[in-house]
């Protein structure tokens, strides 16, 4: 690969999660359980720095962790580190070792991953709305110190549940001094550590302006974001390798325009090399395409995300990635899957990074749901806040005489090239709902064709999902587990001929007793599996 003009099909990231791990964690651990964990990918790898403007790394025009513990709790209440109590204390104790022996942790990484040839980049975290007491340490003296600068301003009453309640502690943007701390974070992250360029995480979490004013307001972020691109030219010029600028942003050009980011504008001016697609939430409802579009005739790449809370099944990933590269694709990104085992990450680079050898294996390709605008709390609602409405969960009455919702259901498999081949194992329509009656049945059909409902599979409870390892953010290394679910599971075996390749509308309607109660159908799948080849 050449890395003054590729990059590579697959970016992992990572959240630092060892800064946690108990003290002394050593340069030979970063270099081992990190660098080690994807340098025989050849992925890239993208380190966040830190959160709330507490960095755990050795920034110097940061907060660092442990800098500000005088008059704080550490007992307060906070999102991040209640799951793991001490959190902030070990991660001082490690980070102010780290720096006494080796320099500090974005040194170390920067350098191993250069030597071993793995391009790596500092992630920024453009906001948090994590729910953090302020006088916790890990809330961090920037935003404690200038309450008028974030979006709820001191003494305004915002509905609880609400939107705008949800992000009340983060960052507002309209601010100079916010823009200018933070091009000072960005920059120093890529002038100063020997990387190849800084990625500015607009998804973790979505909110940089009051609502009411985000849209007018883009061409305040726009204005950073070209801060930073001059910034880093600079620094391509001085260090005669490429840097590149990269940015996860809402899933939809209209959402990140709302909310304040102008993408489009960012593509065509060339101030961004790469565009991820998401926070990986909604990624079987997310028009990666349209972005794909937009980026003609620029040299952006588009890149879609997978968040690994959601889909860590093997068969999900393929199916996200091969829609992704059919849509005009350069590559995935992983997010959240930073525990996982070295074998584990080179196996699935060596799937996702190549769609041809993606193409006759299993796959499921399905349906997401962006959930409730209110009640929200936190960066749930800054989530909630970027995403568009999604097909589900759609509310199934039952007497309702005309037809029910039709689902749509996209697959890249050519499955009757397939069948012909002899190679199509089988197909599976699966549908997910939290309960049904027993008096009740599905009348379900795949385009157009009704599909008999007492040629269905139901399970109540007793059934698996791959799911992430509980504490994985702390144990390392980790594997998807097989995790029991509750609910119901209603599955149809297919024919090939009834799938087609592209997009296939499933049809749902609930029949039984007209005084029942309705039932939530929450997620619509199809399974391709393919015969194991020799």
């Amino acid at each position: 690969m050449d890395q003054e003009t590729d990059f590579p099909p697959v970016i992992f990231t990572d959240d630092g999660w060892i800064m946690a791990t108990e003290p002394p964690i050593t340069a030979q651990d970063l270099r081992d359980k990190i660098v080690g964990s994807y340098a025989g990918t050849g992925g890239a790898l993208g380190w966040s720095i830190g959160d709330h403007e507490v960095y755990h790394c050795e920034l110097q025009g940061g907060e660092q962790f442990g800098a500000a513990v005088d008059g704080l709790d550490g007992s307060k209440m906070s999102f991040v580190h209640s799951a793991t109590p001490g959190a902030e204390q070990r991660i001082a104790e490690n980070l102010q070792a780290l720096i006494a022996s080796d320099g500090g942790p974005l040194t170390v990484l920067a350098a191993d991953c250069r030597e071993r040839g793995v391009p790596f980049f500092p992630r920024v975290r453009m906001n948090s709305h994590y729910v953090i007491d302020p006088a916790h340490p890990g809330y961090g003296g920037f935003r404690r110190n200038r309450p008028e600068m974030l979006l709820g301003r001191p003494g305004e009453q915002l509905p609880e549940g609400s939107l705008q309640w949800a992000m009340r502690t983060g960052k507002d943007y309209a601010f100079a001094e916010v823009r200018q701390y933070m091009e000072g974070i960005i920059c120093e992250s890529f002038e100063r550590f020997d990387v190849d360029g800084v990625e500015l995480d607009f998804m973790r979490h979505p909110g940089w302006f009051r609502i009411e004013q985000a849209q007018a307001n883009a061409y305040l972020m726009t204005d950073l974001v070209r801060r930073v691109r001059s910034r880093l030219r600079r620094r391509q010029q001085e260090c005669g390798r490429r840097q590149w600028l990269i940015v996860r942003v809402p899933p939809t050009l209209a959402d990140s325009s709302r909310t304040g980011l102008d993408v489009e504008l960012w593509m065509a001016e060339g101030l961004v090399d790469i565009v991820v697609v998401g926070g990986g939430f909604i990624p079987f409802e997310t028009p990666l395409e349209e972005f794909v579009d937009a980026a003609q005739g620029s040299d952006c790449r588009i890149y879609g995300c997978i968040e690994a809370t959601r889909y860590i099944d093997e068969r999900h990933l393929r199916g996200l990635a091969s829609r992704w590269y059919e849509d005009g694709a350069a590559g995935i990104y992983l997010y959240n899957f930073y525990t996982m085992a070295p074998d584990w990450n080179e196996r699935l680079f060596g799937e996702l990074a190549q769609p041809q050898v993606m193409a006759q294996r299993d796959k499921i390709h399905g349906t997401d749901a962006a959930g409730p605008v209110s009640p929200v709390e936190g960066h749930s609602g800054g989530f909630r806040y970027a995403s568009p409405s999604t097909q589900l969960p759609a509310e199934l009455f039952p007497g309702y005489d005309g037809k029910g919702p039709h689902i749509r259901v996209r697959i890249t498999d050519d499955v009757e090239t397939a069948l012909t081949a002899g190679v199509l194992a089988g197909c599976t329509l699966a549908l997910y709902l939290p309960q049904l009656g027993q008096e009740n049945r599905l009348e379900v059909a795949l385009n157009g064709a009704a599909i008999p409902w007492d040629t269905a599979r139901v399970q109540v409870g007793m059934w698996t999902r791959q799911q992430v390892a509980a504490l994985f953010w702390a144990d390392y290394p980790t594997y998807p587990q097989a995790v029991e679910q509750a609910g119901t599971l209603v599955e149809f075996d297919l024919g090939a001929p009834a799938l087609r390749h592209g997009e296939n509308e499933v049809e749902v309607h609930l029949q039984g007793d007209c005084s029942g109660q309705s039932v939530l159908l929450e997620r619509v799948e199809i399974t391709v599996s393919y015969k194991a080849q020799n």
